[in-house]
């Protein structure tokens, strides 16, 4: 009996622990403005989802499962009401399961495109956060997803994306430009020299193979001195090219007037 027991005793030490369950978060189809396709919010909401997944906080319901779950005529009853309010985020949680609804807006004012998602935690009825993301074009603003559903979440950034492959390229074209400015000064000093030796007033002459030799050795050193630049200017535009943008910093804190469809708007400054 004792025996037994023990072995009981030490399984139940080796038994691994559960790893605490990961809350539910729903992710709402984004709502449109400004003259937007409404296929643009889809293709967006679905990037969203992909990221709120991919940070590996939550377990995600998307738009196409809530949509699923609920039922389309169930789901206009619960979302029939202000986007904004509360009650309906939180009726819509609890139909789901889920702690959590993530909402949001996507906007085109002129030629900006302005993203805003938040969080409400339908529990204690509070948002958890909130961010408003400011884009030229959709290929920036899909570069600062990952920020903008951190702040909304309210779960640590992303690292920013590496600047080795740009910064190194850019260094290496430092380094090329710096030998062709010292092999293109040398090759201009040893070609003045060769010209005044061949000049009319000089009266000591060496014989003309070393001159012929001389002036190969000064093209060979200008050719490289080109090539040299030529890599330099290749390399540093590679890296300007290939630098990221800090998606992750915010911009300082200036607006400006842009054309709208009811005529102007204020927007942020523009990464």
């Amino acid at each position: 009996m004792g025996l037994a027991l023990l072995v009981t005793g030490a399984a139940a030490e080796k038994a691994p622990e559960r790893a605490p369950e990961k809350p539910k978060l729903a992710v709402m189809q984004l709502s449109v403005a400004g003259g937007l396709d409404p296929q643009v919010a889809g293709a967006l909401s679905e990037s969203v989802t992909q990221e709120v997944a991919s940070a590996g906080y939550f377990r995600v319901i998307s738009a196409r499962e809530v949509q699923t779950l609920l039922g389309f005529e169930r789901k206009k009853q619960l979302l029939g009401c202000s986007e904004d309010s509360g009650s309906c985020l939180q009726e819509l949680a609890g139909a789901m399961g889920a702690r959590f609804v993530m909402s949001g807006t996507i906007a085109k004012l002129g030629d900006a495109l302005q993203l805003s998602l938040q969080v409400l935690d339908s529990q204690k009825a509070q948002p958890v956060g909130r961010s408003v993301r400011i884009a030229r074009d959709f290929e920036v603003l899909r570069a600062q997803l990952p920020y903008a559903v951190a702040e909304a979440c309210g779960t640590p950034l992303p690292p920013p994306p590496s600047r080795v492959l740009p910064y190194s390229l850019m260094a290496g074209g430092g380094v090329f430009l710096l030998g062709a400015m010292v092999l293109g000064g040398d090759g201009i000093s040893r070609d003045i020299a060769l010209q005044r030796q061949l000049s009319p007033s000089n009266t000591v002459f060496q014989p003309i193979a070393s001159y012929r030799a001389e002036a190969q050795a000064i093209s060979t050193e200008k050719t490289l001195a080109l090539a040299s630049l030529a890599v330099s200017a290749g390399l540093v535009t590679a890296g300007l090219l290939l630098n990221p943008p800090d998606v992750a910093a915010r911009p300082a804190p200036r607006v400006a007037l842009v054309p709208s469809g009811n005529g102007v708007a204020l927007v942020g400054v523009l990464p």
